[in-house]
């Protein structure tokens, strides 16, 4: 298992171990890049389209489309089209564990800890999906307005998407060996990965990416942008620059630092990769604070017709 590319941030409490996201694209590019967490995750695109990468291989998601991403599963998310939007949950599946090992505990809850997992997907194709998509919605609305007793809710919604992937034979056999068994690509991806996340502040030439993957230069370049949808370079560039963000956020380092802190070998080059990456200089975003490209932030707040929602939604359970 690839250990920089876990995700260590916490969702939720310890007593509610529950946490709902979203991003939306607006003129630039939105990447949460390669990255793994021990929790349970739900993607439901919200609007537009979404490129999802799921140990090595893309998928598409449109409009209504649900994501499954099992534990310890390495994703990464793109929203390349504007106002292109998602929404998520991530929560730890022992939080719906019983304390005794009745029929539900033995024959759903323990083997998708061990030899069963959630579908990758589910499109308007399937019958289940209207209630399905209609109860995640409904899972973020409560999330939003958070009423009286908003975790027993979610929890109740929560295992009722058990129940339709489980009646609609939606959940799908794996093996495990302490963590989904990968490809050799799957492995090197993570390597590959790995590499850049420790090595982002050096020179990172494309064959010693190629070398990593065990192709040759020209294949590996091929290879990437056809799984990354976009080049080798671009997606180191992207990831020097997303760095400079954290820092820029977080830091009051000079802006110059910032740049050769980050891979950066020549300043004016930084600047102009982050205008063409973030649609501002770095002074800028600086300025406004803007949120970290690849971190998605909580949902909170809600409105009056929210509110109306939640009421029917209370009336339903």
């Amino acid at each position: 298992m690839a250990t920089d590319l876990e995700e260590k941030k916490n969702h939720g409490t310890d007593y509610f171990p529950f946490e709902c996201y979203g991003a939306q694209a607006d003129t630039n590019r939105y990447v949460v890049y390669y990255h793994w967490h021990r929790q349970m995750e739900i993607i439901c695109v919200n609007q537009g389209e979404l490129v999802l990468m799921v140990e090595g291989e893309t998928h598409v998601g449109y409009a209504g489309d649900i994501f499954f991403i099992n534990p310890r599963q390495v994703h990464q998310l793109v929203l390349e089209k504007s106002n292109s939007s998602y929404f998520s949950f991530v929560f730890d599946l022992e939080w719906l564990d019983f304390k005794d090992e009745d029929y539900v505990q033995t024959t759903i809850l323990n083997p998708l800890k061990k030899d069963l997992g959630f579908p990758l997907k589910v499109t308007s194709e399937q019958s289940c999906h209207k209630i399905l998509l209609r109860d995640i919605q409904s899972i973020r609305q409560i999330y939003v307005m958070q009423p009286d007793s908003y975790r027993l809710m979610i929890k109740i919604l929560l295992y009722k998407l058990l129940l339709l992937l489980e009646s609609n034979q939606l959940f799908v056999p794996v093996r495990f060996t302490g963590t989904i068994v990968q490809s050799q690509t799957t492995i090197r991806i993570r390597e590959l990965m790995d590499y850049i996340a420790g090595h982002y502040q050096e020179h990172i030439s494309l064959e010693e990416g190629a070398d990593i993957m065990h192709m040759s230069p020209k294949y590996f370049s091929s290879f990437f942008a056809k799984t990354f949808l976009i080049s080798f370079t671009q997606y180191v560039n992207h990831y020097r620059i997303d760095q400079a963000c954290i820092l820029l956020k977080t830091t009051d380092l000079p802006i110059m630092d910032i740049a050769f802190e980050t891979g950066f070998e020549n300043f004016s080059y930084f600047i102009r990769k982050f205008r063409e990456f973030k649609g501002s200089t770095p002074k800028e975003y600086r300025k406004e604070r803007a949120p970290v490209a690849g971190e998605s932030q909580a949902i909170v707040g809600g409105t009056g017709e929210e509110f109306r929602k939640i009421q029917s939604i209370l009336g339903e359970l």
